[in-house]
């Protein structure tokens, strides 16, 4: 009801429904399809009655015909006409209604066909996506397969490096035991050697009496320990040992350079026995002598030299250490016990350094390469390997440039002469000496710290212990790293460099050699 009154409504307004349009479109096409066909049948009936007339025309001759006869010829004439062109007009819409089903079948086909094409390229599409599809997997599963087989190849070839690896680090193991038991079979010989060529055992040496080794240590030692010892004496003179004595005294042992761990047992050591009780500064410096004795005596190390030859000890440390010094007395020593030395002079940055070795080279009859300021110092060090090696020297020393060990650069060339040691000679080098300066105080712990990283110190020289407060530091040293300490330098004096003795270093930093 409710479109009626719509569709009314619009038809007032002049608007048509689709429906309407429709209607009024084909009525339209109908009207003007009868004037053609009106037209054409007037046409054809024109045309035939044309024709008849022209037969009768040829048939008749041209014989006379009344007004009448021939108004009625016309008449019958056009009747014909119209007959034969309404047969005319229905055998041409016939042929056309034929010609138009005709068309459709064909336009029919023509979709049938397209229909089927188009399902065929769309069958084929799918194939071929499929196809693509397939290849696409087999792709990607051929690649995990190379990548697998990669992954398996460089797994194999890991485990073959690891097991070159693990057999190289069982040879040089097994290389290492043997030198070891030929050193120590060379050590018992010449053991049994001296034994048997001395008629009697010499005396120990004298470490008491004045003059002796623990005199000349309580002496260099004098700046580090009377300061210490004058704190101790003002600090404890009869007082109970309280927390407040025992924050004191590690206050006390850290101010002289033992370092925070070293002055927290010698604490906790007095505190099981005397806590609460009078204790006396000789105890004191008893219970820290005792401390001290029991960190570095595992680190009381000789330099024992090795078996191979030549013998490779690199020097490292940074400028002032002392370290061109302490390689020249070092190196006397050697010339002194009949063996050959080499002397490298790898500082190529400071002329002074080669001037030192040169004289301490002719002190120890040892000959001295070097090379000009500024020159590549780990092209002189190779060629010192190959001429130690060829002129078959017991002992190649190595001088190197002092590195501060904030200076990555420095360090680097350090790291590059040591590549070329071990290149030329994969044992060397045999000792890597890191030469300390006890002046720097808390700063050598920052020098081992860096060193170790880089040429894997293999022991410490301590010098300059003579010179400074802070010779505490390398007690600090050895509890931290627990490197082997060969040397300690109380002196400027060729006998000054002594190696190292825990009980007696612990005695004289003490102060316990002073109190006996």
């Amino acid at each position: 009801m409710a479109d009626k009154k719509k569709r009314g409504f619009l038809s007032k307004l002049g608007f048509k429904s689709k429906d309407e349009t429709r209607a009024a479109e084909a009525a339209e096409r109908a009207a003007q399809q009868q004037l053609i066909d009106e037209q054409m049948a007037a046409r054809m009936a024109a045309i035939n009655a044309a024709a008849l007339r022209s037969a009768r025309t040829q048939d008749g001759g041209a014989q006379d015909v009344s007004a009448e006869g021939q108004a009625a010829l016309d008449a019958e004439d056009k009747r014909q006409a119209e007959i034969q062109a309404a047969r005319d007009v229905a055998r041409a819409k016939q042929l056309a209604e034929e010609r138009a089903a005709q068309a459709a079948d064909e336009a029919a086909a023509l979709e049938t066909a397209r229909q089927a094409e188009a399902a065929r390229l769309a069958d084929a599409a799918n194939l071929a996506e499929a196809r693509t599809a397939d290849e696409e997997r087999a792709a990607t599963e051929q690649a995990a397969a190379n990548a697998e087989a990669r992954r398996l190849a460089d797994q194999d070839a890991r485990i073959e490096r690891e097991a070159r690896e693990a057999e190289r680090r069982a040879a040089r193991a097994a290389d290492r035991k043997a030198r070891e038991q030929a050193e120590a079979a060379e050590r018992e010989r010449i053991a049994a050697e001296r034994a048997a060529l001395a008629p009697e055992p010499e005396p120990e040496p004298d470490v008491t009496a004045d003059g002796g080794f623990l005199d000349r240590m309580s002496r260099g030692l004098r700046r580090s320990t009377s300061r210490m010892s004058d704190q101790m004496a003002q600090t404890f003179n009869q007082r109970t040992l309280d927390a407040g004595a025992l924050e004191d005294l590690e206050d006390i042992l850290i101010m002289a350079d033992l370092g925070t761990d070293v002055a927290t047992k010698v604490s906790a050591t007095l505190a099981e026995d005397k806590f609460d009780k009078k204790v006396t500064e000789l105890e004191i410096k008893v219970a820290l002598a005792e401390t001290i004795s029991d960190i570095m005596s595992p680190l009381e190390t000789p330099f024992v030299l090795g078996l191979a030859r030549p013998q490779v000890i690199l020097f490292v440390g940074v400028n002032g250490s002392g370290k061109t010094t302490t390689l020249g007395k070092i190196a006397k020593r050697f010339g002194d016990q009949g063996k050959t030395v080499l002397i490298c002079a790898a500082d190529t940055f400071r002329a002074a350094a080669v001037e030192q070795l040169t004289v301490w080279g002719e002190r120890a009859g040892a000959p001295v390469m070097s090379s000009k300021p500024g020159a590549d110092a780990a092209s002189l060090v190779y060629d010192a390997m190959n001429r130690a090696r060829d002129e078959d020297f017991d002992i190649l020393m190595i001088d190197t440039a002092g590195r501060l060990q904030n200076r990555t650069e420095l360090m680097d060339e350090l790291a590059k002469i040591i590549r070329v040691i071990e290149k030329t000679d994969p044992s060397a080098p045999h000792h890597s000496v890191l030469v300390l300066d006890a002046t720097v105080g808390q700063n050598a712990l920052l020098q081992v710290e860096a060193f170790q990283k880089t040429a894997q110190v293999s022991g410490l020289i301590m010098t300059k212990l003579d010179g400074t407060a802070k010779g505490g530091v390398l007690v600090a040293l050895s509890d931290k790293y627990k490197l082997p300490i060969h040397f300690v330098g109380i002196g400027e004096g060729i006998d000054d460099l002594e190696a190292f003795s825990a009980p007696v270093f612990a005695a004289a930093l003490s102060g316990v050699s002073d109190a006996m």
